[in-house]
C-alpha cells in the first residue's frame, strides 16, 4: 500500500514536472508568463555590433537613425566641427551633456553657427562640473569634445542601443524625458579591468530629432556616460 501510495505521488510529480518544461520551451525558455499577460516586444533595440546591425532586419529598420549616427561619429573621429555643424538641427541646436543627467538649466547648447565658431574661436566654455569633486569643467570646444564626447573611438564600439541605456552608475538617467520624441543611439564599450569590477564602461548617446517624419535625422543631444560616485 505505502509502495503504490509513493509511485502515485512520484507519477504526479513526474507529470507536473514534464508540463512546466513544455509551457518553458513554448515560450523560447524567456521564462514563465503570468496568468493573462501578453508577451510583447520590447520598444528598444540592442545591435550587438555593426555587423549585426548590418545583417539584421534591425538594420533594415533602424537604417536612417544609424547613418545620422554613422556621420556624427565620423565627423568627430576627423576632428571636423565644420561637418559636425552641418548635421545639427538648426532650430533647436545640439546640447552637450558631460555626465548620464541631462540639466537644460546647466547644459550648454550651440546652433549649429554658433558650434562651428567654437570650434575656430579658442573660447573655454564651462560645460559642467566634474563628478566626486565639483570642479569646473573648463575647456574649448575642441577640449571638451577629446575628453567628454569621443574619449574612445566609438566608431569601433562593440554594442550599440537603440533608444536603450545600456548601462549607468550613480548618475539620473533620464534621456528619455529629457528628449521625449526624439530618439537616440547610445555607442557603450563595456569595461574591461577586471581590478575594477568592470566600473571602467563608458557611452555616448547621440539624440536625433525627426521633426518631419521623414527619416531626416538631425543632432540635437550628446550625452557622455560613465560610472559616477
Amino acid at each position: 500500500m505505502k509502495r503504490s501510495a509513493l509511485l502515485c505521488v512520484l507519477t504526479l510529480l513526474l507529470g507536473f514536472t514534464a508540463g512546466l518544461l513544455l509551457n518553458f520551451s513554448q515560450l523560447g525558455g524567456r521564462g514563465l508568463l503570468a496568468p493573462g499577460a501578453a508577451a510583447t516586444a520590447a520598444p528598444s533595440t540592442v545591435l550587438h555590433s555593426p555587423q549585426t546591425a548590418a545583417a539584421s532586419g534591425d538594420r533594415d529598420s533602424n537604417a536612417p537613425l544609424l547613418d545620422a549616427g554613422n556621420a556624427v561619429l565620423a565627423a568627430l573621429k576627423r576632428d571636423d566641427i565644420q561637418a559636425l555643424s552641418a548635421l545639427v538641427d538648426p532650430e533647436r541646436g545640439v546640447t552637450f551633456t558631460p555626465y548620464s543627467t541631462v540639466d537644460p538649466h546647466s547644459d550648454l547648447t550651440f546652433s549649429p553657427d554658433q558650434l562651428s565658431q567654437a570650434g575656430a574661436n579658442g573660447t573655454r566654455y564651462v560645460w559642467g562640473y566634474t563628478q566626486g569633486k565639483g570642479d569646473a569643467i573648463t575647456m574649448t570646444l575642441p577640449e571638451y569634445l577629446d575628453a567628454y564626447v569621443f574619449n574612445i573611438d566609438y566608431t569601433q564600439a562593440p554594442i550599440i542601443g537603440v533608444n536603450s541605456v545600456l548601462s549607468s552608475g550613480n548618475s539620473l538617467e533620464n534621456v528619455e524625458d529629457a528628449y521625449p520624441n526624439d530618439r537616440f543611439l547610445e555607442y557603450y564599450f563595456p569595461g574591461q579591468d577586471p581590478e575594477v569590477g568592470g566600473l571602467d564602461w563608458c557611452a555616448l548617446k547621440l539624440v536625433f530629432s525627426d521633426a518631419d517624419q521623414t527619416g531626416n535625422y538631425l543632432l540635437v543631444g550628446v550625452i557622455h556616460s560613465e560610472w559616477t560616485i
